[in-house]
């Protein structure tokens, strides 16, 4: 495989899974919520969208989460304490991903994540282990445009630049994302960049 000057991985659904673990059915159940009616709150485009622009914090969209369920529980009361699971459920590592970045380090290379993700993604990767495996954070929310928006991919390749100190060519990044859009977007861009056959149950999550 022909070296690149840097690796780039989408986050959610490529090195972290939210499909184990997770707690939104017994939430759903306690609240007395239909199936699917936290996950359908939470990334609400008018609830996660300014969230992964940086226009809002983790913290004001999980109270924004909050407050819209506490609309339709049969216990609004037990909201609050119910979504605490929630909030600390922040996903486990994919095996597969973290061997291969495990590998690229051991080499050398650089390697970066990349997503459309919230302000709480650095402590996020703190918690799961995995920040010794990325170089950088390429994070929507501090670009203030989330892929595939073609500026998403041009604010990522200046921040790889900046850390390699130098001008790069697109062709020299490699990236993989599990979203079709953001693949091609990527190679329209310039970028190598490969589709994630995600291993069974994978599921994101946008921080």
């Amino acid at each position: 495989m022909t070296a690149h000057a840097a690796y780039v991985f989408d986050l959610d659904g490529v090195v972290r899974d939210f499909g184990a673990g997770s707690v939104d059915g017994g939430i759903e159940t306690e609240l007395g919520l239909p199936a699917g009616s936290v996950a359908a709150t939470a990334f609400r485009d008018d609830l996660v969208g300014p969230t992964i622009t940086g226009l809002q914090s983790f913290e004001q969209w999980f109270a924004a989460i909050c407050s819209e369920l506490e609309q339709v529980a049969a216990d609004p009361g037990r909201v609050r304490s119910a979504m605490q699971r929630w909030r600390a459920h922040r996903g486990t590592p994919i095996p597969q991903t973290v061997a291969r970045l495990t590998s690229l380090r051991a080499e050398g290379r650089r390697t970066y994540a990349f997503t459309n993700g919230t302000d709480h993604v650095p402590a996020e990767l703190d918690l799961l282990g995995v920040s010794e495996l990325f170089d950088a954070v390429l994070n929507s929310a501090d670009f203030g445009v989330a892929k595939p928006d073609p500026r998403a991919y041009a604010a990522a390749h200046r921040t790889i630049e900046r850390g390699l100190g130098r001008i790069m060519a697109a062709h020299e990044v490699w990236f993989t994302d599990d979203q079709v859009a953001n693949v091609e977007a990527a190679r329209d861009f310039g970028w190598h960049a490969e589709l994630f056959v995600r291993p069974t149950s994978i599921r994101r999550n946008p921080s």
